[in-house]
């Protein structure tokens, strides 16, 4: 008998709102600026930042060992529905890795293709996703860490060796993926049902495709490379100190704290 999967210990949940909005672009292309202002207009916005707030990367984890690995049973919808059950947008990773499946189950949902020029795009990987997993200690913390670093870690690179077709450091495969990924989407969904957005087109364009009331206040920049870097940097310490404090005490935490960050910031 094949082992029971992780996503079959959640209960299955009635969905609470229909999914309106599938957010289809890679993640770098002003998906987090895309959130904030969804939420503005008064959606309810799934992001990778919301996957890690709620713990759901394990599960996600085990949909993409399925789909791209081979390992183990494909997402259905009712799969899918127990961790989205209470959100009406969906994008960014790991949901843009399911392009097919999502068009499929949640098929009267309009789609946003979020776009930037991609030797820009690929600039901007280089200072956030390759330099962050590059960081000479992340595979001490992501195998110390198995509720948030580990299955971060995990998903990131079972992403990164798909769209590197292979090697997830190989920069000429993942810009072709990247245009391949966005010529794909094309080819799935209806000029009349798909906006091509580049946050710096602001508002009107989206209020416009969504049938919005444009917003007085500016439209949100948010989740620069260098803010990236920020945030996860926090997450880091504060994961290490929190591991560390109970079964170590506050003084062999801090030296765990330090040594770490001595290793990530000179090896």
């Amino acid at each position: 008998m094949a082992s029971q999967r992780l996503i079959d210990s959640i209960s299955e949940k009635p969905r609470t709102k229909d999914v309106e909005i599938l957010v289809l672009g890679f993640s770098r292309t002003g998906t987090f600026s895309l959130k904030t202002a969804l939420e503005k207009l008064g959606y309810n916005p799934y992001h990778m930042a919301v996957a890690l707030r709620n713990r759901h990367l394990r599960y996600w984890e085990e949909a993409l060992r399925a789909k791209y690995l081979g390992d183990g049973q494909p997402f259905s919808k009712s799969d899918f529905d127990k961790i989205l059950w209470n959100y009406d947008v969906l994008e960014d990773i790991p949901s843009i890795l399911f392009v097919d499946e999502l068009l499929e189950v949640y098929p009267n949902a309009k789609v946003i293709l979020t776009n930037r020029d991609v030797n820009s795009w690929l600039e901007s990987m280089n200072k956030t996703f390759f330099a962050i997993t590059e960081w000479k200690t992340m595979p001490y913390l992501a195998a110390w860490d198995n509720a948030l670093w580990g299955p971060y870690i995990r998903v990131l690179r079972i992403i990164m060796t798909h769209w590197g077709r292979g090697n997830p450091n190989d920069r000429v495969a993942l810009r072709q993926t990247y245009i391949d990924h966005y010529a794909h989407v094309r080819s799935k969904v209806s000029k009349s049902n798909l906006l091509e957005f580049e946050s710096a087109q602001g508002w009107e364009p989206l209020c416009h495709f969504l049938g919005k009331k444009v917003p007085e206040e500016e439209y949100p920049r948010s989740n620069d490379a260098a803010s990236t870097v920020k945030v996860h940097t926090f997450l880091y310490w504060l994961r290490i100190v929190k591991l560390s404090w109970k079964p170590l005490g506050a003084v062999a935490a801090l030296g765990v704290a330090l040594w770490l960050g001595y290793q990530k910031v000179y090896e």
